[in-house]
This record gives structure tokens, sequence and C-alpha cells, in this order.
């Protein structure tokens, strides 16, 4: 293994200390990660107190000054072991992932060995150690992210994203977020997350900033992760909340990334609307159906 780069990991804990522990316990011994960081983002349970018993010089514990969300949380955590501790590769990881060291060391080697690669990661597997059906996808269009708003407009958009495990690393458009690895001078230059949304649509605005400035992802095919998908947020919000702040991330990342005019967000807006209606009539259909059975 090679310690050229200083590696640290940001984990961003919002009221779920106990998949935050586990996390920490599962990775507090793994000599290729130097410095592990736990972001407190405004938790209103004993999460910091929690989450402190397990600091010690290697992992440590910081809360931010805000509830900003996602990207504001892992960039108060990024900018800590950058600006503090000076390293050149930052992890990202939500608390309900599981990864062996073999995945760190490789990212790592592939770093100093392939210099073209900015961002990468594993294949994402599900809880049964299944490779999920979007471990990896194409930066949204305009069109595309319209007909994401409706059943009919999902299965048209229906895309199979597969592994190729001939090659050694894919070459992707979009690493999901809930664990991948990227250069520290990388983050510099395309100035680090965008804190305009609050959850949701990081990865397409990531993957945007980079291929703006030309750099290139990958995923690592002989290495994988499990990812829990989404415990914290299901623990914090309830569905229907989701699925409005997913909207309105939508709404920017159109606005600012795919530089929509009046028109087009007018639609967007449109189509959120129906959309929550949509889906609030197919909750209460499941919820009858429930009762019913």
């Amino acid at each position: 293994m090679n310690n050229k780069l200083k590696t640290g990991l940001v984990v961003l804990n919002y009221n779920d200390y106990k998949t935050t522990i586990k996390l920490i316990k599962m990775i507090k011994n793994y000599k290729s990660i130097d410095l592990i960081v736990i972001v407190d983002n405004c938790s209103t349970d004993k999460s910091y107190k929690k989450i402190n018993e397990y600091t010690n010089n290697k992992i440590k514990l910081i809360k931010s000054d805000k509830n900003g969300g996602y990207a504001y949380g892992n960039n108060f955590g990024i900018h800590y072991l950058i600006e503090n501790h000076k390293c050149d590769i930052i992890f990202i990881a939500n608390p309900d992932v599981e990864f062996e060291e073999n995945l760190v060391i490789e990212i790592k080697r592939q770093f100093e060995k392939n210099t073209k690669y900015s961002v990468l990661s594993g294949v994402m597997l599900d809880i049964n150690g299944n490779v999920v059906k979007a471990p990896y996808w194409d930066i949204p269009s305009y069109r595309y992210d319209l007909l994401d708003y409706f059943f009919i407009g999902r299965r048209i958009n229906k895309k199979e994203f597969k592994i190729d495990y001939n090659k050694k690393i894919m070459n992707v458009e979009v690493v999901p977020g809930s664990f991948l690895a990227i250069k520290a001078k990388v983050l510099k230059d395309i100035a680090y997350y965008d804190e305009n949304t609050f959850l949701y649509c990081e990865e397409s605005i990531l993957a945007t900033k980079l291929k703006n400035k030309g750099y290139k992802s990958g995923i690592i095919t002989s290495f994988s992760y499990k990812h829990m998908h989404s415990v914290s947020i299901n623990k914090t919000f309830k569905k229907v909340d989701t699925v409005k702040i997913f909207y309105d991330s939508k709404l920017y990342y159109n606005k600012k990334y795919n530089k929509i005019g009046r028109f087009k967000e007018c639609i967007l807006k449109t189509a959120a609307k129906i959309s929550l209606l949509e889906y609030k009539v197919l909750e209460n259909i499941y919820i009858l159906k429930y009762k019913i059975n």
C-alpha cells in the first residue's frame, strides 16, 4: 500500500448516531485512512454526545454551524480536512454504507497510477449484495428530468446501467454520492459542492461541474460496497416532504446547470405540482388497500 497520499474521510450525521457509530466501528482501524471526520449537522437528538465517545486522534467530531443540508455539511468536513490536515484525497461516505479497506487501498492506488481520474468509487450493492439498478447514471438533461416527474415518463426514461466487468475502471458521468473519493485539488478547482440544494441532485451537479472542467470519473469494477439506502433521510422526513425537496433540487439544477429559461422553468414547476398530486393519490390508494387487506 502506498502512503504518499494523505487521506481523509467525511461522514455526515443527522439524528442517526447508531448508524454512524456502526460505521465508525467498522472503519476505525483502516490504516489506509489517515483521518475520519464526523460532521454532526446540528442534530436534535443525542448524536453529538454519543458519537463523541468514539473520538480519538484519528476520529474527529465537529459540529456544523447550521443544518444546511447534504452539500453544506459535507463541505464543512471537506474544508476541515483540507485546511487543517492538508489531505490529498477526500472520501465521502454516507453513514449507511459498508465497505472493506481493500476498496480504499485500490482507489488510492489507482489515483496514483491513473492520473486521468479525479473521482473514483466501487460498484454499489444493495443490502442483499446485488448490484443496484443505478450503480452510475448519465448527467440528466432537461427533457429527462421533465419526464421523470411522471409515472409514464419514468418508464420512458428507464435505462439499464450495467457494469462492464471486462473493464478495470468504467468511465461514467455520475458516481453515486453514497460513497466516493475525490482529489482535494479537484474539489478546490470546482469550488466544492454546490450548497444551494438541501438534499438530492448533488451527484448530478458535481458531475456537471467536473465535466465542465474536463475531469473524469470512474467505477472500479472489481471492488464494491453496500448501501442501505437513505436510512437517515427516512428517519428524518416524511415521504411527501422528500419528494418536495427532490423537486426543488431538480428545479435548481436545471436552472443553474442546464441553463433553462423562464418558459421551461414554469413547465417544471407545473409538472412538480401535478406530480405531487399524482403521488398523494397513489399514496392514498396504497394506504386504503393496506387497510382493507
